[in-house]
């Protein structure tokens, strides 16, 4: 593991080309008042050699802060060459799961850091965008509602449950992750240089039920159900986990939701 903290460091040298800087002005953009009509699906393409990366991270605090993070739900993913590799080395805590370069890839990622709003193609490498993005996302309307819980059985693993209700016939995907919010790690800056002990929110840390989901079809107003199992890797700081679920098909994300690790029988997640 020595010779992979050894590597890691070294990208600490490479160019920043492909890693877009985000202008002071275009982190915190005035908006007006909108009427949610559903939760957008934020997929942050990040890492933690990119530079400009914690600029886009203040942009999604921005967000988050206007409209709450159970409308705007973000999902941050360590890929590219920017990305570390998660590994077993105490020294040097990687963030990156394989599926994070296999997203980016199929996504066709630009550079870094870029916003994929609702898995609507292209990805936004102009941070400027996200906020006209995502306030035109969630005034778009919607056939579901996701109701999600999730808990913690006996110490050791994660309990969750999925109802999708739909209003209409719906065809595509449920895709179901796990992130956590809290992660002390190292993170590069560009004006701060190398921060040792960076937060990271809302990384993306695995998924429930394959890379891509599972296929779903609904009928109206014909609810589904879906309980799932995880185990709690050791890693995992338990008080900070959260669990995203959302319906996606070709014309991008139909619904999502989140909801925190809690105890069982709490109240229901609703999107709605």
């Amino acid at each position: 593991m020595k010779k992979l903290y050894i590597l890691l460091l070294g990208f600490l040298f490479l160019p920043f080309a492909a890693c877009d800087e985000v202008a002071e002005s275009d982190r915190y953009l005035p908006m007006d008042e909108v009427a949610p009509a559903r939760a957008v699906l934020l997929e942050d393409f990040t890492g933690q050699f990119c530079v400009n990366c914690p600029d886009a991270h203040e942009v999604i605090d921005n967000l988050e802060h206007l409209y709450g993070d159970s409308l705007v739900i973000a999902v941050a993913i360590h890929a590219g060459v920017y990305g570390v590799p998660e590994s077993d080395n105490p020294n040097f805590v990687g963030l990156m799961q394989p599926e994070g370069n296999e997203y980016a890839e199929y996504w066709n990622i630009p550079s870094y850091p870029s916003g994929l709003i609702d898995r609507v193609s292209p990805a936004s490498s102009n941070t400027a965008e996200w906020s006209a993005l995502v306030r035109k996302a969630l005034e778009q309307e919607t056939d579901l509602d996701i109701d999600l819980t999730a808990s913690e059985i006996a110490g050791d693993s994660l309990s969750i449950a999925v109802t999708l209700r739909p209003a209409g016939d719906i065809a595509g995907k449920l895709q179901v992750w796990v992130i956590e919010n809290h992660i002390i790690a190292y993170q590069r800056d560009v004006e701060k240089g190398d921060i040792m002990d960076y937060e990271h929110n809302h990384v993306y840390r695995a998924s429930v039920n394959g890379t891509w989901g599972e296929e779903v079809s609904l009928e109206a107003n014909v609810y589904r159900h879906a309980d799932y199992a995880l185990p709690i890797k050791k890693n995992w700081a338990r008080e900070n986990l959260a669990i995203v679920a959302f319906v996606y098909n070709d014309g991008g994300v139909v619904q999502a939701a989140k909801a925190p690790l809690a105890p069982m029988n709490t109240e229901i997640i609703k999107t709605k």
